[in-house]
């Protein structure tokens, strides 16, 4: 069984890690282009430059997963979190600059990475957005607009907005490099034609690359690699780089920034053919193919696991049944024995049986019902099974507290009632007891139930029931419950704990 505490602990870590990743990655790649900047190659530079960075982007990392918590309940306090930490503070921050020259030449917070951070905690945003409408007719069409080709292409679109940038910084960049990787946003604002003028011959550079990505896709991976094989790819692969790179050179060296001395080939020449143009359409294959196939594998495990668990949403229905009817029948038979005894008890039987099984029809088809619900269930049965062993059984009950804060899946704390009365209660010809203790600490359940067993059925004590809830809990609590059953001095003992969800 896992330790609750260290349980929470781990859940904790592994939601801090899952709501910062995109954040530190984005805060990685301004560290990056800082210390590119600097042309330096120093380890301890990039080191120190990450860690300037993260002490000053530290609020919007804390805004952005305190906002993230309060998202879905609180959806104003939410965004007003969220403001504070991307939209007040880096204001107060561009005026701490502006006014304060030792603070300026000191600060590494720019307007570049308030970009960069901003769009990594976007698109956590979007993606938790998406996941929770993952069923929906919207997602679907929302899922195709982020396939592969979209982030791809949204990719490109980035790189080439940033180079365009850089360059319209700059007076004559082609002439001047190495550029700092550094976006002067006056200056592109005052070269504006400039920096449209840029941007779609980057473009342009871009989309030869993405061809080459979607050759290799659609036509060397698809078609030759999964239908032909190994050495057709191979071939392919040949024919497309002896083909496709002075096609492709030809139409980058007819963009207007090439200059005589200096060409945005990977050559950096004017001629097609030069055994660098090959090398570089051969590693674009290369380093693309992996992705692509990961990709593929992804879309294929996907689709499997959306089998998968339709296979277990049909299976869990199929236990679902097998509890209601065997409840019913063990009822029936009460009232059966009532009515022949012509017992006045027999009408609140059935008044009883209509409200349990109104709550089996109804409340018992939902994935979830408040903890509260289940145990007045619980409650109900076990008056109903008062009514047919009456003096017979002595019951010990136990009853959680602020039962409905929690949630829990229906109908499975009464199959091990159901066990205890089937084989322990009803074959008794003397007294007998039953102890069910439920309680709940730090959101985890705590079922001990123990109940006497004559000596005839004591090797049947567990029941088809049991093995039913065995196979629920695999299905809806994996990895969040432990189970436990088995005769102990002629008392036949069950334990369960199981991860509670809240209301």
């Amino acid at each position: 069984m896992r330790n609750p505490a260290f349980a929470k602990a781990k859940d904790i870590l592994n939601a801090v890690a899952d709501n910062q990743l995109a954040l530190v990655a984005a805060l990685l790649l301004e560290a990056a282009i800082r210390h590119f900047s600097q042309h330096s190659q120093s380890g301890l530079d990039y080191l120190l430059i990450s860690v300037q960075l993260l002490a000053e982007s530290a609020p919007l990392m804390l805004a952005h997963y305190v906002g993230c918590r309060f998202a879905g309940r609180r959806n104003l306090v939410a965004a007003a979190i969220w403001c504070s930490g991307f939209v007040l503070y880096p204001i107060l921050l561009f005026t701490l600059a502006s006014y304060v020259p030792a603070y300026a030449s000191w600060s590494l917070f720019s307007g570049q990475g308030w970009i960069l951070l901003t769009l990594a905690s976007g698109g956590y945003g979007l993606s938790r957005w998406l996941a929770r409408r993952s069923g929906t007719a919207r997602f679907q069409l929302i899922s195709r607009l982020f396939s592969l080709n979209a982030v791809l292409l949204l990719l490109m679109l980035i790189w080439a907005f940033f180079c365009a940038a850089i360059f319209a910084s700059y007076d004559d960049p082609v002439r001047n490099q190495p550029l700092r990787a550094v976006i002067d946003s006056e200056a592109v604002i005052v070269n504006f034609k400039m920096f449209l003028m840029y941007l779609w011959q980057f473009l342009l550079l871009g989309s030869a690359v993405l061809l080459l990505c979607w050759v290799n896709r659609y036509w060397l991976i698809r078609k030759l690699l999964a239908q032909k094989g190994v050495f057709a790819y191979v071939a392919g692969c040949l024919i497309s780089i002896i083909v496709l790179t002075p096609l492709l050179g030809s139409v980058v060296l007819s963009l207007p920034m090439n200059i005589a001395e200096f060409t945005f080939l990977p050559s950096q020449d004017h001629n097609i053919f030069a055994a660098d143009n090959f090398r570089f359409c051969f590693f674009v294959l290369l380093l693309s193919a992996p992705v692509i196939l990961a990709f593929e594998r992804q879309q294929q495990e996907k689709a499997l696991a959306e089998i998968a668990q339709q296979h277990s949403v049909t299976e869990l229905q199929l236990l679902q049944q097998q509890v209601n009817p065997h409840f019913l029948f063990n009822t029936l038979n009460n009232l059966y024995a009532l009515t022949l005894a012509n017992s006045a008890q027999a009408p609140a039987m059935v008044m009883q049986l209509a409200n349990l099984l109104r709550y089996t029809v109804y409340d018992g088809q939902a994935p979830r019902v408040t903890l509260a619900q289940e145990v007045q269930y619980l409650q109900d049965f076990l008056a109903l099974q008062s009514i047919r062993s009456a003096d017979k059984c002595q019951l010990s009950l136990t009853w959680p507290e602020q039962a409905e804060r929690w949630q829990i899946a229906p109908l499975l704390l009464i199959i091990v009632l159901e066990n205890a009365f089937k084989h322990g209660v009803e074959p008794s010809q003397s007294g007998c007891h039953v102890e069910l203790s439920l309680t709940v600490e730090n959101g985890w359940l705590h079922l001990h139930c123990s109940n006497s067993v004559p000596d005839n059925i004591r090797q049947t004590a567990a029941g088809v029931g049991l093995e039913n809830l065995r196979r629920r809990l695999s299905l809806l609590y994996a990895g969040k419950h432990s189970f436990s059953s088995a005769m102990e001095e002629g008392v036949w003992c069950v334990d369960l704990t199981l991860e509670l969800e809240p209301c």
